[in-house]
């Protein structure tokens, strides 16, 4: 018998359609979440605290009937919180946190752009999946390389100078008395900024093939006042290969590139014999049999990873499609001693819950 003949269950036929609905309620709410930050409803109700419908809608300059139907459907999907007796909504400490601390760990208002984002190209999907490639960022647009510097700037601006480069060999003595430094995949240059303003003695190139990420990043570099920075196309002015650079850095880049080994081989050629790659990458399992099992961020994971990481690691012919969690720390050994580091270290850092940290070197 064939398993469409096979008798239906009714009760695992209940779950999986309560499974299915669920999933399809939490891309809704992703929806109305993204307009209710856009407008900026949450950080009213933060500043009003317990607030009814007309008092939110007048403070955030609103029709109070829109508001009014968003605020029973954010209840409902348990995102703020409702008093029956005093017809009042708010949002609980926990929910100010995730919803309007944009310098908190646990800020989710990038990952809401982000996703977004993903959505204005889902009709040319289909397409990828019959011809093989990809896109690549810059065909997600502006508001996905946006949503992105947002995910990762409170890292950036606040944990990497202090807590992780003090982790790293002679890194911050290299850094305080001049060094040459690239970022490699800097996106809006945030973490380019940050080490920028902490080693003004160094000098910084951050490079990066988008070009609407290269736009951001000019944006942020002129309103940080930083002159030790600058930005490079790699397409156009690659990395130095005569081995002059003391430390070169990707945040969450190589599982995203088109030719990582490539990359790798780059990046060993542009150091010096004892310069330091920093690699942050997505914390991810060898096969996916353990990712199913044991990693609680797979189902996000390979839900990026079809909609941007690997769709933009197979936007050119031959591209390597790695995935999102396809650099975890057996592969990234194995390909940066193929790319001529002879050293690989784990950086015990528990700040960032998505990526794990390798110190690699010559």
């Amino acid at each position: 018998m064939s398993e469409a003949e096979a008798p239906i269950d009714r009760d695992k036929l209940e779950a999986y359609s309560r499974n299915m609905t669920r999933g399809m309620v939490g891309s809704l709410n992703t929806a109305l979440m993204f307009v209710g930050d856009g407008l900026g409803l949450y950080e009213r109700m933060r500043e009003l605290g317990p607030a009814t419908s007309t008092g939110l809608a007048e403070a955030a300059g609103l029709s109070e009937r829109w508001v009014r139907e968003w605020l029973y459907q954010q209840a409902c999907n348990g995102q703020i919180e409702y008093d029956e007796d005093s017809d009042e909504f708010r949002l609980s400490p926990e929910a100010q946190v995730v919803l309007t601390e944009r310098d908190h760990p646990a800020y989710l208002g990038g990952m809401l752009q982000s996703v977004m984002a993903m959505f204005e190209t889902i009709d040319q999907l289909p397409g990828c999946f019959q011809t093989g490639i990809g896109q690549s960022f810059d065909d997600k647009g502006e508001n996905c390389a946006c949503g992105i510097e947002r995910m990762s700037r409170k890292f950036q601006t606040s944990y990497l100078v202090p807590k992780l480069l003090p982790q790293l060999d002679d890194i911050v003595s290299k850094l305080e008395a001049g060094g040459q430094v690239a970022d490699v995949g800097c996106g809006g240059a945030t973490s380019t900024i940050a080490m920028a303003k902490a080693f003004p003695a160094s000098k910084f190139v951050g490079y990066d093939i988008s070009q609407h990420a290269l736009n951001r990043a000019a944006g942020n570099i002129d309103a940080a006042g930083v002159p030790n920075v600058s930005l490079s196309d790699p397409t156009t002015e690659p990395l130095p290969m005569d081995g002059s650079l003391d430390f070169v850095t990707t945040f969450d880049v190589i599982h995203d590139s088109t030719h990582p080994a490539e990359l790798i081989h780059a990046i060993r050629q542009s150091l010096k014999p004892d310069g330091t790659w920093l690699c942050a990458d997505i914390t991810g399992r060898p096969t996916f049999a353990e990712n199913l099992r044991e990693n609680a961020m797979a189902k996000m994971a390979y839900s990026f990873s079809v909609m941007v990481c690997m769709s933009a690691s197979l936007s050119v012919e031959g591209g390597a499609g790695l995935g999102t969690l396809g650099f975890h720390e057996v592969k990234a050994r194995e390909m940066s001693a193929q790319g001529g580091f002879s050293r690989f270290r784990t950086v015990e850092y528990e700040g960032d819950q998505f990526n794990s940290f390798y110190e690699i070197r010559p």
